[in-house]
This record gives structure tokens, sequence and C-alpha cells, in this order.
């Protein structure tokens, strides 16, 4: 039985030129980057130049890389940071964020902080009214991710910038984006960015929380001072090293896109003819993802019923697939919880071909002819 992976927005595979740094090392690099002799300074060096390459690849200043352990981390480190700050701002967050955004804003409002739920269109967009309304005259602190991790839907962030003013400290959550769209810190017009190594073929457990210069934040790990004193703990040398060499690569990933959008549109013709709702279909969206669902087949019975044929695909968030709630990403679109359950995401990367997605599509196709009829003799 082949297998076939097309769980792409949740992680992916480690590149060979990723393992090759990373490898090369471990075998070689056992320097503390703290400490003050050769070895420390070698390690101390490869950590320099890893976050010279990273911020040349996203447009950013290498002073403003700070290393954390993951993307639910670094938002968290922004929530919880310049809520220190800045405890008498407006907070304003996205309604389809990631839960990493969702319950930390959450925890603010529950200590008695100004917190306010941007609404998200039927479409899949977000509703920019709130934002059109807002006194720019006040410190207004807003989170909204450049792409949707579900329905791959594309935010416009220089949009946001215009409407909220240059007061606003506006962070996004690109971890969706870097790799399948061209992401450019300052040209964004953003504050903060969080972008995860794991997304786009580095390794897992490394990320990065962007601060724009200038910007005051909490510092969000205390101990060592390593990070310039703001996410203190001994670097992981070689998850950084790969992490440098992954970005390197984006370009590949880029230049990759359009066979994707091809292979993905096919993918949707094909489904739709079986009686498939495509969420978010007239949104922007990144090329690589689908987020479909067949109204009357919960979406983890098909997915548990296409892993028998060696074929990998999610119902959403990696991080919430265990939760047995309807996404909560198209309950906010107006979803009913029937249609909202039935949701499954298609995603792509480089290493898929138009075979695997024909393949993809046979099996569906026998899978939900087979499952319609199981559920019509129980009813």
């Amino acid at each position: 039985m082949s297998s076939l992976y097309f769980d792409n927005n949740a992680t992916t595979p480690l590149h060979g030129e990723v393992h090759g740094v990373m490898l090369d090392c471990l075998k070689t690099q056992f320097g503390n980057p703290s400490s003050n002799h050769s070895f420390g300074r070698k390690a101390h060096e490869i950590v320099e130049e890893s976050r010279d390459k990273i911020a040349q690849s996203i447009g950013a200043l290498p002073q403003e890389i700070f290393f954390t352990s993951s993307g639910t981390e670094s938002n968290n480190w922004f929530v919880s940071g310049i809520s220190a700050v800045y405890p008498d701002a407006n907070f304003y967050y996205g309604a389809t964020e990631h839960p990493c955004i969702l319950k930390p804003m959450q925890k603010l409002k529950n200590s008695g902080m100004q917190v306010k739920k941007i609404p998200c269109l039927p479409r899949g967009g977000i509703d920019f009214s709130l934002l059109e309304s807002i006194n720019t005259d006040q410190i207004n602190i807003i989170s909204l991710m450049h792409v949707n991790n579900e329905t791959g839907a594309i935010t416009d962030l220089k949009k946001i910038r215009k409407l909220v003013g240059d007061k606003a400290i506006i962070h996004s959550d690109a971890v969706q984006a870097l790799g399948k769209i061209h992401v450019n810190f300052h040209d964004l017009g953003i504050d903060f960015m969080t972008i995860s190594s794991h997304k786009i073929n580095g390794p897992q457990g490394i990320a990065a929380l962007i601060i724009k210069n200038g910007i005051d934040i909490d510092p969000f790990i205390l101990g060592g001072g390593q990070e310039s004193g703001m996410r203190s703990g001994t670097e992981n040398i070689a998850a950084i090293t790969g992490f440098a060499k992954a970005c390197e690569l984006n370009s590949e990933k880029l230049q990759d896109s359009s066979r994707q959008g091809a292979l993905r549109d096919l993918f949707e013709s094909k489904i739709s003819e079986l009686g498939a709702v495509i969420f978010a279909q007239s949104e922007p969206r990144i090329k690589n993802t689908s987020f479909f669902g067949f109204p009357s087949i919960d979406g983890a019975t098909l997915i548990t019923a296409l892993d028998k044929y060696g074929i990998g695909i999610a119902s959403g968030s990696a991080c919430s697939s265990n939760n047995k709630e309807p996404s909560h990403v198209l309950i906010e679109m107006g979803m009913d919880p029937m249609t909202a359950q039935s949701a499954v995401r298609l995603s792509l990367s480089t290493l898929n071909t138009q075979d695997d997605v024909l393949y993809l599509i046979d099996k569906i196709k026998y899978e939900v002819k087979r499952l319609t009829s199981f559920a019509s003799i129980l009813n």
C-alpha cells in the first residue's frame, strides 16, 4: 500500500538539505553559545549567522528575530508580553484565529481587559467594519493571522494598517503564509509576526517571534539572558541551523505555487461533482489548500476511511484534531454545526503529483458512495 501525505499545513517533511546541515551541526557543534571559549564562540556565530539568513528571507532585521520553540509559544508571548506593557489598551483579535491566540485573548478578557473579537464574513474573510470604527487616537492592539490555517484565506495586512492608523500595534500569525506567499515583514506594515520552521520543511520545535525595532514587550522567559534577555534558555543550535536553511529554500516552494494551485483546482472541480462544499472558495486563498466537506458525512469518519489506504489528510488544525467539536472557523463563518462537522482539509506540497491527487479523488469517490449508502441504511 502506498502512502500519500496531504496534510502539509499541519507539518511538512524535513527537506534533505535541511537534514544535512542539521546532521553536520549535531556532529561538530557542541558548544554552549553563551560560553566564553572557542567552542561557545563558534556556536554563537552559527546562531547569529542563522538569524541573519532568516531575517534576510522575510525582509526583517537580524535583531528583530527572536527564537522560540513553536508558533504557539510565539503567539502566547505576544499576547502576554504586550498586555503587560499596555494593560489599558484595546485588544482586537480575529474570530477565526488559531486557538493559541483565541485562548490567551480570552484570558485577558476574563481578567477584565478590553478585548473584542473581529467578526468573520460568511465567505471566510475578515469583516473590516469593526476596525473601521475604532478610535485611532487610542492604543489599539490587533492580532490577525495572515493566512487562515484551515481555509487558506489570505488577510490583507496592509489594508489593516491603513484602517487602524500608525499608532496601533499589529501582530500577525504568519505561520501558514511563509513559503506559500511572499512575506516581507517591513512591507506588510506590522509590528510583530510569528513564523514556524516545521511548516516550511524545517525541523519541529523551533520558531520565531519577529519584533519590530523600538516596540516594547515584556520578556517571555527569564533566566540566563539569551535572545537579548527576552527569551532565556540555551539555544537549540541544530534546529536553528535547520530553520535558516529551510528559509533559504523557500523560493523552491514559492516557484511551485502555481503547479499546486492547478492540482488544487483539479481536486475541487472533481469533488464538487460528487457533492462537496468548498469553504471560502470565493476568498483569495493560498494555492495549496482546500477546505471542503460532504454535508452528510462526518469529516473524521471520511479521514479514517481514507487512512486505511495510506492517505494522510486532516479535519482542520492539527492542534485541535482530537477535539470533537466542529470547526470554529466554519461556525464563525455562519455554517451550521453539521456542515462544519463535515470539514476536511487538503494541503499540498512540492512532493504531491497529479497522480497522487487523482488517486485521492478516486478513493474519496468510493468512500463517499459507501458512507452515504451506509447512512441511508441506518436512517
